[in-house]
């Protein structure tokens, strides 16, 4: 479902909103919103044409009414209002309120300081306030403008990207947080549709969220809107998704910055500005609906238009802005899930969350046998080192390795590094550093046999032992066998343990990875489902950093079954 499909949807679902709104699940709702017509505010429409056929050109009185606006275009839309006579305005003075479209939603969601109306930067807000309150908003007008999602680079320095995928899968991408930003999920969802039509693989799109996801949590205290995105691209180099009216309004503060836009030939996901009806429902809901109404007018007209178009937007139509401005015509892209919206953004919400982890990898003898030209444990070592890297240095990670009386007398396991924050230091190296040079060490420990129930009921216990709320707490474990341990405890045993102690206020997720199809992959997927967690076998040691993916999007499958 494209923008334009989504505004049709919202206007028509939408109604007065009443405490015996019928709630409807998410499929339910985007059934009935990919069938539906537009239908717009026509009573307050023919309210405002019934005053102006009265013959009327004055008002005996002007109402008031409250107006919450996207930052983005808040300026040019006071503009035109400034510009608009009270006659035109409907006799109303609108209050016009400049906010980010999160604190607005979460206003409609409460009592207090509720706008009458409000213009997000997208038609995607107006289905977040569903949850909240039970009804979509009503539509005073579909569109008000247009802009779209690009990529913002240095002139002399910008990237080739053929789809959003490429372009989120580009080092060191600036992006910002989709939970909050429209600009940022829709590129998300600009490479989810090329998905659905076999541009790119949504395997792909997901692996491509989690080390952005992860590494979002080192900028989130630091200004990371649309626009301090393209001023950190000016400054700094690198690439940005922002949106095509975002950098013009950056160039036109700063001429001659050397920047450059570009938007894959696949097209991009719109963001449409709508007009929606916020009031509650009461006596005064008619007032505000015909005001919205007599806004709307004003904000069609050519002079309207061309205030929109000077601040970098796009007309409601979508049409190129003129002399040469922007990245001319795009087509517009469309989603044929809409629920992957909302799985998107609650995916990301699981993934932005800072993992801490305990990695634990078997050094038993059978880590020596022969995996083409190499040994398992080497294919290991090397996978293990390329997957290091997807986790940000918010991470708090330890390592441990294990093969029976490994860590003397019965212990099965040994500490090699203790947890800690990856930008931390540990006798005298970094974290990360510390934890890669154990890793490359790992092959001077094989041997022996696998004393895997002991060692993954220590793990469990380690991190649950230093458990922060603030973090998804688990343990990974990497094994090529089954347990050999004849002393440790049965499998039975173990998974009663992990039952019995798991605090579903305070959880632990164990992950299991069986290198090569020698694991006991029944056990291992015991063990993980016995915390929530998930299990995967890698029938070749070159498989693990693509496992160790599906092992940090298993957060938002744990989530979905809440």
């Amino acid at each position: 479902m494209s923008a334009a499909g989504a505004e049709q949807g919202v206007a028509s679902m939408s109604g007065r909103h009443s405490g015996s709104a019928r709630r409807f699940g998410s499929a339910a709702i985007w059934s009935v919103l990919a069938l539906v017509a537009v239908v717009v505010v026509v009573g307050g429409w023919f309210g405002v044409q019934a005053v102006r056929a009265s013959g009327a050109d004055s008002c005996d009185s002007v109402d008031t009414v409250s107006l919450a606006v996207d930052t983005s275009i808040a300026e040019p839309v006071e503009q035109i209002l400034a510009q608009a006579t009270e006659f035109d305005r409907g006799c109303v003075n609108f209050e016009v309120r400049p906010e980010r479209p999160a604190d607005t939603a979460t206003e409609i969601a409460g009592t207090e300081n509720r706008p009458d109306l409000w213009i997000p930067d997208s038609t995607l807000w107006l289905l977040k306030t569903l949850r909240s309150t039970g009804a979509l908003p009503e539509l005073a007008k579909a569109s008000v403008a247009n802009t779209l999602p690009v990529l913002v680079s240095k002139s002399d320095a910008a990237p080739v990207t053929d789809t959003w995928l490429s372009v989120l899968q580009l080092p060191g991408q600036r992006i910002g947080d989709p939970l909050t930003s429209s600009a940022s999920n829709a590129a998300i969802l600009g490479a989810l549709a090329e998905s659905e039509v076999a541009i790119s693989d949504a395997k792909a799109v997901s692996a491509a969220l989690v080390p952005m996801a992860q590494d979002f949590g080192r900028i989130a205290d630091t200004p990371h809107d649309t626009p301090d995105l393209v001023a950190q691209v000016a400054a700094e180099g690198g690439t940005s998704v922002a949106t095509e009216q975002a950098l013009l309004a950056y160039e036109a503060d700063n001429p001659g910055s050397g920047l450059s836009e570009s938007v894959p030939p696949t097209g991009s996901y719109f963001l449409n500005y709508p007009l929606a009806v916020t009031a509650p429902a009461g006596p005064e809901y008619d007032r505000v609906k015909q005001a919205g109404a007599a806004l709307g007018s004003v904000l069609a007209t050519a002079s309207a238009a061309e205030t929109l178009v000077a601040a970098g937007f796009r007309t409601s139509s979508g049409t190129p802005l003129p002399d040469g401005r922007g990245v001319g015509s795009v087509a517009s892209l469309e989603i044929k899930n809409p629920l992957s919206i909302e799985t998107t953004l609650r995916d990301w919400a699981v993934l932005a969350l800072p993992l801490r982890t305990l990695v634990v990898e078997d050094v038993s003898g059978s880590m020596a046998a022969k995996s083409g030209d190499s040994t398992r444990i080497a294919l290991t070592v090397d996978a293990s080192v390329g997957a290091n890297s997807l986790f940000s240095d918010q991470t708090q990670m330890g390592l441990w390795a294990f093969s029976i009386g490994l860590g003397g007398g019965k212990q099965d396991h040994r500490e090699l590094v203790p947890m800690g924050k990856a930008d931390g230091t540990f006798n005298g190296k970094s974290q990360r550093d510390a934890i890669l040079d154990s890793i490359r060490g790992l092959p001077a420990l094989v041997g022996g046999g696998t004393g895997l129930y002991d060692t993954t009921l220590a793990a469990f216990r380690r991190v649950k032992e230093g458990y922060d709320p603030d973090y998804v707490n688990s343990v990974i474990i990497l094994t090529d066998g089954a347990n050999e341990d004849e002393g440790s405890i049965s499998l039975d045993e173990l998974l009663a343990s992990l039952q019995k102690e798991q605090d579903p206020v305070r959880p632990i997720v164990i992950i299991t990875v069986g290198v090569t199809s020698d694991a006991d992959p029944v056990a291992l997927q015991q063990i993980s489902a016995a915390t929530g967690g998930t299990s995967y076998v890698a029938e070749d040691p070159r498989d693990i950093p693509d496992v160790f993916v599906k092992a940090l999007n298993s957060r938002t499958e744990r989530l979905a079954g809440e």
